[in-house]
Order: C-alpha cells, then structure tokens, then sequence
C-alpha cells in the first residue's frame, strides 16, 4: 500500500471526534511543560546499536492496545502538553487490510494546531521525535522507540528525512491544498504516532532502557 494511501485513512469519524473533544474539556493539561532534553541523547542509549527504521502495516483487529503504545501514551502524558483522545479501534480497510489503530498500535494525541500552545507543543514533540542524536543518527528517538509513522496539522513523516512532508488528505493532485476540510481527518487537532511492531512489544533500546532505569540526556 502506497503511503498517500496509508496515511489518508488515519482519521477518526465526527461523532468519535465529537466525543473526544468533550472528554478533553474534562480531563487536566497531562504535562505543564515540555520536555526540554532529547532522550535519544542520553549516555546509556548512545551506548548502544540503534534500530533501523521499519514500518509494519496492520491486517485486522486484535481488541486491544498494545503495552508499547501504552507506554508511550504515558511518556507523551508525562513530558508533553494534552490529552490522549486513545488507542485502540477496530477500524478494517478490506481483506487483509486495516488501520494500525486496529492491532492497538497508534496513539492520538489531543493538541490543536489552533491553538498556539498546542500547536508549539505537538511540534516540540514530533521534532524531538525525528531529530538526529548527538552521534547524527537520524530521527534517534523515533527509532529507539519504533515509531513508525507521525501525521499532524496536514503533515506526515513516514521514515523519510528530518522534516514532515504534505499529507495526502489535505492536499490535491497539484499539490494545492484542499479547502474546507474535517479538521480531524486532517489531522489538526490531534497528533497521530504509530508504533512497529517491536516498539509495540517495548523490544526497542528506548523501552529495554526504560524498564531498567529512567532515560536521561
């Protein structure tokens, strides 16, 4: 599956979104500053193989998150602003095909990119996730945790490079952006962060270190 079409199917329906929005009214900011050390620098990771970037597309419906993609909705919680609008969904494409929502391995995290803290926090978040480390490893922390995939404000990174590039949803064939578009499926109100399959199973260096003792730069 081409990415363009991958990443098109990454948004949530209206009433979903709908409901998200009232449960965020609700809930406290998670983080009430951002991290301000990249972790993909510290001394204990450095040490250690980084991983090679892998995407790893999703086939049906598993019931539930995975602990990797709980962990990192925990690691955002705690060093970022926003809520979680979640993880898991059954959402099924066709035969053999699905959303990576759907094998609970996609995170969404409420920011908006409407709003200014929101939108400085999300990229705080998504440019500590696909810079290189101090060694010029490129997007470190997004590897050593098995990001696979970022989409947010009309933009994605799939693995390619250090910036993010124009998601398929928002834009047309001429590369124009599209006008009045859902603001979720676009992705403007919420960061979309998939995890591979060993970020998922927490077999990643980020996670192995983790679990032995916080990371720090």
């Amino acid at each position: 599956m081409s990415r363009g079409t991958r990443n098109r199917r990454g948004g949530i329906s209206k009433l979903a979104a709908a409901c998200l929005l009232a449960l965020a009214a609700l809930a406290p900011t998670a983080a009430s500053a951002d991290l301000a050390r990249n972790p993909a620098n510290a001394s204990a990771l450095l040490s250690q193989p980084i991983e090679e970037l892998s995407y790893d597309s999703a086939s049906k419906c598993l019931g539930r998150a995975q602990r990797g993609t709980r962990a990192l909705e925990d690691w955002v919680g705690s060093n970022f602003r926003g809520v979680s609008w979640g993880i898991y969904r059954c959402e099924k494409w066709g035969k053999g095909s699905a959303s990576v929502h759907s094998e609970g391995r996609a995170l969404d995290w409420h920011l908006d990119a409407g709003v200014p803290a929101d939108k400085r926090s999300a990229m705080n978040l998504i440019e500590m996730l696909i810079a290189a480390d101090r060694d010029g490893n490129e997007a470190a922390l997004a590897r050593r945790m098995g990001v696979q995939g970022i989409i947010f404000n009309c933009r994605q990174w799939f693995g390619y490079g250090d910036s993010l590039d124009k998601y398929s949803y928002c834009f047309n064939r001429q590369g124009k952006r599209r006008k009045h578009l859902n603001r979720t499926e676009a992705h403007m109100d919420h960061v979309h962060i998939e995890l591979n399959w060993p970020g998922a199973r927490m077999r990643t260096s980020f996670w192995t270190e983790t679990r032995r003792a916080p990371a720090r730069p």
